[in-house]
């Protein structure tokens, strides 16, 4: 009988925004050096794997602070990475306030290009909400995954702004 060997192409990545973010606030405040930042009205790049940089004509409407996932958690599945991720936030739960106080947007972007699950129950969505932390999901079906590049690494998408009381 064949083993089936289970595969992960998946990413959770910790992600603040703001219009006017500072990445070395976000730094100092969580303690973690991040793997990508940029200041509002900085042109876009992309590092390719083996290092180059492309950078484009375009620039960033916000500022942004992104870490990825930790390396030994990177082959774990959609699931695993984001209950490590909660592991972590849960320490700095008073710097994510901090953040948001700012008027940041903090998030954690979820990417799967395979079948994955991702089930999270009332008190783990409760946690999130919390700390001030939401959650934004990408699911990519059908695509070759190593042969697709980052176009322009886009600034996430605004959030929904709740309908006016």
């Amino acid at each position: 009988m064949a083993v089936m060997r289970e595969e992960h192409c998946c990413s959770v990545t910790l992600i603040v925004v703001g219009d006017d973010l500072d990445p070395e606030v976000v730094t100092t405040a969580l303690g973690w050096p991040p793997d990508q930042s940029w200041r509002r009205g900085e042109r876009k790049r992309f590092t390719r794997p083996d290092g180059t940089e492309r950078v484009f004509d375009s620039v960033h409407d916000r500022g942004g602070w992104k870490l990825f996932t930790a390396g030994d958690e990177r082959g774990r599945s959609l699931h695993g990475q984001v209950a490590a991720w909660l592991e972590r936030l849960r320490v700095n739960g008073q710097a994510f306030r901090h953040l948001r106080d700012r008027g940041w947007e903090v998030e954690l972007d979820c990417f799967a290009a395979t079948s994955e699950c991702l089930g999270l129950p009332a008190t783990v969505l409760g946690e999130f909400a919390g700390l001030g932390v939401g959650l934004a999901l990408t699911f990519s079906v059908g695509e070759d995954v190593s042969a697709v590049e980052s176009a322009a690494a886009p600034d996430p998408p605004r959030p929904l702004t709740p309908p006016e009381a």
